[in-house]
């Protein structure tokens, strides 16, 4: 594993974009918990798409524009009714654990499985991959999926450790202002509701 994929796996996990927003948003408005969660789910889904590119089928997929439209629309409509829920829930209740709770409107186990959601309906993640990994094949490599794994579990290590940097950061400041207590609120609904909507567009038009 070379250094420079790692440096190129850091610089392109710090790049903004609707996964590291949606962790910073979730960090900031609930706390550290609930964005890891977030992080653990929107990393898995990476795995999935590594997967993908080892066996063929993320080239299958990219050869249909169609596919990869009908992906992208998809992808917002799911964020668009996570925005619709948000509003009617006025934003739900802040607290959660990875174990997740009875009483909750959100767990933890809601929040990793909408990061993994998140990351498989966003085509462009296979575009990526399959642009951004051939570059770092071994050149006459016979057994190429197993050098794709290896390079695809290096981008997820990288790429979680940066999502749970940000999600400290959000995290820190969650508890420093107090915003968790204004979390069930009307009109955090409705700015949770926002951020959905924002990322729903931005996979959807970008």
């Amino acid at each position: 594993m070379s250094i420079e994929f790692i440096f190129a796996s850091l610089l392109l996990a710090l790049l903004p974009g609707p996964d590291i927003l949606y962790v910073l948003t979730q960090s900031v408005s609930r706390g550290f918990k609930a964005a890891f969660c977030v992080s653990l789910g929107l990393v898995s889904g990476l795995f999935v798409h590594t997967a993908a590119v080892a066996f063929g089928v993320a080239a299958l997929v990219s050869a249909s524009p169609k596919l990869l439209q009908g992906l992208q629309y998809l992808g917002a409509l799911y964020l668009f009714w996570l925005g619709v829920g948000a509003v009617r829930s006025g934003g739900g209740t802040p607290a959660v654990t990875c174990e997740g709770a009875a009483q909750e409107t959100h767990t933890g186990a809601w929040f990793y499985r909408t990061g993994i959601i998140m990351n498989l309906l966003n085509p462009k993640v296979i575009l990526f991959f399959l642009s951004f990994f051939p570059g770092f094949l071994p050149a006459g490599e016979v057994h190429v999926w197993r050098q794709t794994f290896g390079l695809g579990a290096t981008f997820a290590v990288v790429t979680l450790s940066v999502f749970t940097s940000v999600a400290a950061l959000g995290g820190w400041l969650n508890r420093r202002f107090a915003i968790e207590r204004f979390a069930s609120s009307r009109l955090f609904g409705w700015v949770t509701a926002g951020v959905f909507w924002l990322i729903g567009l931005w996979i959807a038009f970008s």
